[in-house]
């Protein structure tokens, strides 16, 4: 018996099921951040190594995401994402020997391959785009953000019942959120691979072939001329080197002015909020008013975010929660508008997208390495100077964003598709393989069950 799949509900489905796996693994990663530089000093037996436990973490999903892209690129998002999930659950389970063993080395190379589980779930944001209708995929691709306050809120939340959990087996206190992370990455590979069917970007391919969009599979590929990826990228990277570079220098000026903890603790988590809670607001201003405006209002806002840091309107532990509130919705802004772009212009090319994550995590990584010497040496009001230079880096890339080639600005700003493709006929099969189909006007676009992968 053959069933039928409507694509609206293909794209529903998957992105319920994406929005699942983002909430399991940014759990994951925050349980991973809370915990994994206090084990990392106190195997190594220096304060020095818990940095280079989380840079490792960091180059580690740096690395995965171009690979697992390259994977994606080749066999579909189902086995790309699963396998990051699974890789990173092998590392938190290594981790997880290394705590009870006190092995530091087992440590560093378990955090590489944990990385792996943060690349999957930043992928997660693009693999929602395949099948997201045009004009719509800046809002669809923040639902994915969006999600993730789960974790955010939730993860630091659970490291004191993950502990008493590794006390119950005998294991070393901060195993149980590692075990946690093993737990729950190996959950999202489990839903990922037996769940995600049809996979997303295999029938996006197929449909964009037949809809005239894309001849050939190769043509899927962008070209520097008819998809300005540049800017785009740039923004990405900027807008993630100035958050970080300003969210890990923040706590320890707090502290040098006689912050409570509890202080502390408390502008982060308003710092999350900012990040994550209002991403569909940014995703319908990127959708409605264009990436480029949308680009101009997270820069402007990191850069207002700035002022309020630097102490013009004084310095007390409400202004540091409001500075940082105001960096994490900036960079919310910023990251999807830049993402959705991306996504966009390299639609059917998960390479393009793999290199962009890399290369925003590299950036990252180094603006979190540069912000602890440059604090020392100019001060705090010396890295929020640098942050604003990066800041300023993100309006002029918005000004050199352009609609990808197909894609022109309808009313209120909304992508359209511009194709001279010819009237589809009544009923034109995509792929034999697939049994995909696309009908005339007033129908929607169906697939069958059988041979889908």
């Amino acid at each position: 018996m053959t069933l039928s799949f409507d694509i609206r509900r293909v794209q529903r489905r998957t992105l319920i099921l994406l929005m699942v796996s983002q909430v399991v693994g940014s759990i994951a990663v925050a349980l991973t951040f809370a915990v994994s530089g206090i084990l990392a000093a106190e195997l190594a037996g220096s304060s020095g190594a818990a940095g280079l436990a989380q840079a490792t973490l960091i180059l580690g999903a740096g690395a995965a995401s171009y690979l697992l892209a390259t994977l994606m690129n080749r066999k579909g998002r189902r086995g790309g994402l699963a396998a990051g999930y699974l890789i990173g659950a092998i590392g938190a389970g290594t981790c997880v020997v290394a705590a009870t063993t006190g092995s530091f080395t087992l440590l560093i190379a378990g955090m590489g391959a944990l990385g792996a589980s943060s690349a999957s779930t930043n992928s997660c944001r693009y693999a929602v785009t395949d099948l997201a209708p045009e004009g719509r995929r800046a809002t669809t691709l923040s639902m994915v953000v969006w999600v993730a306050t789960v974790g955010a809120v939730l993860g630091p939340l659970m490291v004191g019942p993950a502990r008493a959990v590794s006390a119950r087996l005998g294991l070393h206190p901060l195993a149980g959120p590692l075990l946690v992370d093993m737990t729950g990455a190996l959950i999202a590979a489990l839903v990922i691979f037996s769940l995600l069917r049809p996979d997303p970007l295999i029938v996006a391919r197929t449909l964009g072939r037949t809809a005239g969009h894309r001849a050939e599979r190769h043509q899927v590929r962008p070209r520097r001329h008819a998809s300005p990826l540049g800017p785009g990228i740039a923004a990405l990277m900027l807008a993630n080197a100035t958050m970080v570079a300003v969210m890990v220098m923040t706590p320890l000026e707090m502290h040098h002015q006689g912050a409570a903890h509890t202080a502390i603790g408390a502008a982060l988590s308003v710092h999350f909020l900012g990040m994550y809670a209002f991403a569909p607001l940014s995703g319908a201003l990127s959708d409605r008013a264009g990436v480029p405006t949308a680009l101009v209002v997270g820069g402007a806002v990191l850069l207002v975010s700035l002022v309020v840091l630097i102490g013009w309107f004084g310095q007390s532990p409400f202004t540091h929660g409001l500075g940082l509130f105001l960096v994490g919705l900036g960079w919310s802004v910023c990251t999807v508008a830049a993402s959705s772009h991306i996504a966009a212009c390299s639609m059917g090319d998960t390479r393009v997208q793999g290199a962009a994550d890399t290369a925003m995590t590299v950036m990252a990584a180094a603006a979190a390495a540069v912000a602890g010497p440059l604090m020392a040496l100019w001060g705090f009001n010396g890295l929020l100077a640098m942050a604003a230079v990066l800041s300023i880096g993100i309006l002029l890339a918005a000004h050199r964003i352009r609609p990808p080639q197909g894609i022109t600005r309808g009313a209120g700003g909304l992508d359209r598709e511009n194709t001279a493709s010819p009237a589809a006929p009544r009923s034109r099969p995509v792929s034999p393989d697939l049994g995909l189909s696309v009908p005339a006007r007033g129908g929607h676009p169906t697939t069958t069950e059988s041979d889908v992968p």
